[in-house]
């Protein structure tokens, strides 16, 4: 189950937003009694939408910068 700010992919060759990445902000409900509709926001397109959970995939994070920020 994705939590609140992880970051997914959509995963979905015909989905509209295949391949977009975004951060989970919440879960609305189930699609399916084993599919959950997830929201999802994409900074790209700086909305919020509803996904299956059934076409999203994690992504890792990347580790933060170690040691002073960079300015």
């Amino acid at each position: 189950m994705m939590e609140l700010g992880d970051i997914v992919m959509v995963d979905h060759p015909r989905h509209p937003f295949n391949g977009c990445v975004g951060k989970v902000v919440g879960r609305r409900g189930n699609r399916t009694p084993d599919d959950m509709w997830i929201l999802i926001y994409f900074a790209s397109k700086m909305r919020s939408y509803l996904v299956p959970e059934s076409i999203l995939c994690l992504q890792k994070e990347e580790p933060a910068p170690s040691g002073k920020a960079m300015h």
